[in-house]
């Protein structure tokens, strides 16, 4: 053997590429191999392990770096602990633990849960009648020693409580991230265990909660909960309210860099602002716009570089008028490269039901969106809300100076301009001109008396970025401007890359459907004289039937 082989970084390094996409899940240890038909990646890191002495140790942490489901586990002990039977949904089993196991027998786990250092609950294998036989060995040492991404949103979604008191009750001493979700009958279960977290698991870097309709005992606790932590670096709680003392301590933590909560209108004024000196992601979650800038207002972000604010309703003029102003005031370097606000359960309802909103709506114009200019670094822009739009090639252009860098401009995707106009042909092309690097357009193109392409492809798309995606929402089309149409997007895509071109998911003028599938359709044609670079239509890839 080389003696490079011998040297155990090497090993990792070149086991690391057999990991397998279905890990010690679907597999056995080896004192009971049972191999799945599935896994070939699987099956050679087992292969490797039964090699030689070299391989053993290193392929087996591989094959056991990742858990999905406990019955593995069950399956690497001897048959007498436990018996099986087939599962209601199919040919997998589940197992279950017929007594608790012996001293060995904890060995024999402990030689496994070691190497593990993420538990990802996939699926649920293991009756968890037996559970605390499985989860609660009788020594202090912890069964999971080098745990640390533990994922349980799947398994508590669903669980009972028992399911939720053994898993977050052990001692997870090298724990670094956390990931819990519970439904709204759990809460009080999820509390108490997270309670013995703590005592626990205090290396804890990463906390991500996410609460279904969480009470407001559970919301004081957790506000004072968060307050124990010291060092944490990412917050993301979107489903629950911080106080005012859980967001003082937050501020004061400064390897903190990702926070997401559910804003209160309750936070009194103040006349210095809260300031997180190393904050880069905030994620703003509430029923009304309000509450998120009023907090804006009151916090400092210099180093911030994503501000991405959710609503489940439409912002009013004044309203969406304060919060841009907000976000100038708390963001006070331009450091700002991505700035999205989005009405989700409008969203959700219009993509479900096809919901033709009620008119009048606010209107966004030029005025609404030129604060934005103040972020002269802004790479991302989305706003998506129950609003028209009216805006001309000019405005547009003099809103894009502003951002050299832009690599996305979303304008009221998913409800629709609303508009006869729209963003010229040419206009578009400019657009692209003056942001280089922009790979992602949402607008309404007018296309009205566009029926003459003047443009050479091969000058035309060269100066574009090598991907970009052009989503032409509720643009109007007439049958004589499709042949130009085409052939102006066409020259935009970048030989060989593809250029796409989608309508949004509440493309209400149904009568321009079959003229922009026809668009795509003549598109795809030119290009594949050209090269084999084709435009695809969202929801639609052939066109229509």
């Amino acid at each position: 053997m080389h003696p490079a082989l011998q040297i155990q970084d090497i090993l990792l390094n070149i086991f690391g590429h057999f990991h397998p996409q279905e890990t010690a899940s679907d597999l056995p240890a080896l004192a009971r191999p049972c191999l799945p038909t599935t896994s070939t990646t699987a099956s050679d890191l087992f292969t490797l392990a039964r090699t030689c002495r070299t391989f053993k140790e290193p392929a087996l942490d591989v094959l056991w770096e990742e858990l999905l489901d406990p019955s593995p586990l069950a399956r690497c002990l001897p048959e007498a602990s436990h018996y099986s039977q087939t599962a209601s949904r199919g040919d997998d089993k589940r197992y279950s633990f017929t007594r608790p196991p012996t001293q060995v027998e904890w060995g024999i786990l402990r030689n496994y849960t070691r190497r593990i250092r993420s538990m990802h609950h996939g699926r649920d294998n293991l009756e968890w009648e037996s559970v605390g036989n499985f989860l609660n060995p009788p020594a202090t040492e912890p069964l999971f020693p080098n745990l640390r991404h533990l994922h349980a949103s799947g398994l508590l979604a669903l669980a009972s409580e028992t399911k939720i008191k053994h898993l977050l009750s052990m001692p997870f001493p090298s724990l670094i991230s956390l990931l819990v979700g519970f439904s709204h009958e759990n809460q009080d279960v999820v509390r108490g265990s997270l309670e013995s977290l703590f005592k626990f698991s205090q290396n804890l870097r990463n906390l991500i909660i996410y609460a279904s309709r969480p009470d407001i005992k559970f919301i004081n606790f957790f506000s004072s909960y968060v307050c124990q932590w010291g060092d944490l670096n990412s917050v993301d709680c979107p489903g629950i309210p911080f106080g005012v003392e859980a967001l003082v301590h937050l501020s004061r933590m400064p390897a903190l860099t990702i926070l997401s909560f559910t804003p209160t209108v309750t936070l009194p004024p103040s006349d210095s602002p809260l300031l997180f000196p190393n904050l880069r992601y905030l994620t703003l979650c509430s029923k009304l716009l309000d509450p998120i800038f009023l907090t804006l207002s009151r916090i400092q972000l210099p180093a911030i570089t994503h501000v991405i604010t959710q609503v489940n309703s439409c912002p009013s003029k004044q309203g969406f008028s304060s919060f841009l102003t907000s976000v100038r005031a708390s963001v006070i370097d331009h450091t700002l490269q991505e700035l999205r606000c989005t009405d989700t359960f409008g969203m959700q309802i219009t993509a479900i039901v096809g919901m033709h909103l009620e008119h009048p709506r606010p209107v966004l114009g030029f005025e609404d969106l030129q604060p934005c200019m103040a972020f002269t670094n802004l790479r991302r822009l989305v706003f998506d809300f129950a609003w028209d739009v009216n805006l001309t090639d000019s405005e547009l252009l003099v809103l894009a100076s502003a951002w050299p860098h832009l690599e996305q401009f979303s304008i009221i995707s998913a409800y629709g301009w609303n508009t006869s106009d729209g963003i010229t042909p040419d206009g578009l092309v400019q657009l692209l001109q003056t942001c280089p690097s922009l790979r992602e357009v949402a607008l309404a193109i007018d296309t009205r008396g566009y029926t003459e392409f003047r443009e050479s492809p091969a000058s035309l798309g060269s100066t574009f970025p090598r991907t970009l995606s052009i989503h032409v929402i509720d643009s109007p089309i007439e049958a004589e401007s499709v042949p130009a149409v085409a052939a102006l997007l066409a020259s935009i895509a970048r030989s060989p890359y593809p250029s796409f071109l989608a309508g949004s998911s509440n493309f209400r003028r149904h009568r321009y459907r079959n003229y922009w599938f026809d668009v795509h359709r003549r598109a795809n044609a030119i290009l594949s004289q050209r090269s084999t670079t084709v435009i695809y239509s969202a929801g639609n890839p052939s066109g229509p039937s």
